[in-house]
């Protein structure tokens, strides 16, 4: 027998989250954050749809629903940096959970690809932003440039020197070799018989050197220590006349350095590429596509900052953040600030998805509906915080009786698509319960605001953290008031 379908209808769905943007919207206006709100609708709109996009099975469906997370992420942390209002930032995530819980049915499958966006988007757009940062700042240019000034003083400060760092350079350069070589002899194309011809002839184990030579070498260290040992090694060359004075002439010319740097170079590039392709299959798991499907919107928004980084664009970002990012951005640079910060929003979101769903769940009595009774939380919290900014009150009552009808209609959505199917046809029952619900909701906000009214015009001077606090019991009051009467 198969599962029933968790998935809410469409009309009452589709009421639920007019709502929700209604009531966010207004809310919003009445702190004086109107743009704010809109921008974050948008993204939450946005991040919804690529929710949707998320749960398909192919991967190009896949890449599509990653991008548009990033792009709603990249939306909501820009309205995080530039507004002040976290009445926004509530009244986006009150449309996003309800367009989800919409859209999508809410139980473990939805999750996991969510999680796997998330995670792989956000690991690409940390490893950028590291990358950036150390680029735009020239971090790694001057440990760079420190490392091969101190390496370059150590071993040109006499021949002595020179002699020790063209050996120590030549064993790195076979030690390194001896690990090289089976990684090429991995990536080679199938015919053994030349690369037994070629790289067998290169692997030479430094293990096979004498050990008289390591004495030699021990000596000529403990020389290079002293006061008189390179001017020892000056006086044993010039006893050798031509010859010696053909041994300085290579050792100054850096001939044998550079072949051993050579050597050392290509060695190590072929170790570093053999880390990153372990680092990639470790990443990538056992379906490297479905990967990188799930990774396309982090990569997106990495190339996306880097080409606004390198553009005029960075300019009217860095105008748009406000003097309060004036100085960060001239730190590290635009590129680290955009990936990083919807890096940092990702992950937030991931934290958010856990906390949330363990919040509401004892409000509900499914879990298919977490999404509408997170919308409903956060307009009714913002609607709290409209009110102590100094919001109008029938703002506030509207958000919360906003709060109220997403959460019933929303709720009622689910029901009717758990125990009919989300695709009858019950539109009409719908939109009475709908109609029903906001009505209800329009005469308690008739009546608050009438009391309201009539209490402003009596005289009673009392703190005002105690009248916020009466506030916000009175509407938790209501709230559970009207939970506990749909569930009778």
């Amino acid at each position: 027998m198969s599962a029933p379908a968790r998935r809410a209808t469409a009309f009452s769905a589709t009421v639920a989250v007019l709502v929700a943007a209604l009531a966010g919207l207004g809310v919003g206006a009445a702190a004086g954050a109107r743009w704010a709100t809109v921008a974050s609708l948008l993204g939450a709109g946005i991040a919804a749809l690529g929710v949707r996009a998320s749960q398909a099975r192919s991967n190009d469906r896949r890449a599509a629903g990653s991008a548009g997370i990033v792009a709603g992420a990249l939306v909501v942390a820009g309205v995080a940096a530039v507004g002040e209002s976290a009445v926004a930032l509530l009244a986006g995530l009150a449309v996003g959970a309800a367009a989800v819980n919409a859209t999508v049915s809410l139980d473990a499958d939805v999750a996991r690809p969510i999680g796997r966006t998330v995670a792989r988007s956000a690991s690409v757009l940390v490893a950028g932003s590291m990358l950036a940062a150390g680029l735009s700042t020239g971090a790694f240019g001057a440990f760079g440039r420190m490392l091969a000034g101190h390496v370059w003083a150590l071993t040109t400060a006499h021949d002595l020197a020179r002699l020790l760092a063209f050996q120590i350079e030549l064993l790195v350069g076979l030690g390194l070799l001896h690990w090289a070589v089976p990684v090429l002899d991995d990536w080679l194309p199938d015919r053994r018989e030349h690369r037994a011809a070629t790289l067998g002839r290169l692997e030479y184990r430094i293990a096979d050197l004498p050990r008289g030579y390591w004495l030699f070498l021990g000596l000529q260290f403990a020389l290079a220590l002293t006061a008189w040992g390179p001017r020892w090694f000056d006086r044993f060359l010039e006893s050798l006349s031509t010859l010696g004075a053909g041994v300085r002439l290579v050792l100054r010319s850096g001939v044998l350095h550079g072949a051993a740097g050579v050597l050392v170079a290509l060695s190590a590039a072929v170790l570093v590429g053999r880390g990153l392709q372990r680092l990639f299959v470790a990443w990538a798991g056992r379906d490297p596509p479905r990967a990188l499907s799930h990774a396309a919107g982090g990569v997106g928004a990495l190339v996306g900052a880097a080409i606004v980084g390198a553009s005029p664009l960075a300019d009217v970002v860095a105008a748009a953040a406000g003097p309060a990012w004036s100085e960060p951005i001239a730190a590290v640079g635009v590129t680290p600030i955009l990936t990083g910060g919807v890096a940092v929003t990702l992950f937030a979101v991931a934290v958010g998805q856990a906390v949330i769903g363990r919040l509401v769940r004892p409000w509900i009595e499914s879990d298919a509906a977490a999404g509408f009774a997170a919308a409903a939380a956060a307009l009714v919290v913002a609607a709290l915080l409209a009110a102590h900014g100094g919001a109008s009150a029938l703002a506030v009552f509207t958000a919360v009786a906003g709060a109220l009808a997403v959460l019933d209609v929303g709720s009622n959505a689910v029901a009717l698509g758990t125990q009919i199917g989300p695709v009858a046809e019950t539109r009409a029952g719908e939109a009475t319960h709908a109609v029903g619900s906001l009505l209800v909701g329009a005469a308690g906000v008739a009546v608050a605001t009438l009391t309201g009214f009539v209490m402003g015009s009596v005289s009673i001077s009392v703190p005002a953290w105690r009248a916020r606090l009466a506030v916000a019991l009175l509407l938790v009051s209501v709230l559970c008031f009207a939970i506990r009467l749909g569930r009778e």
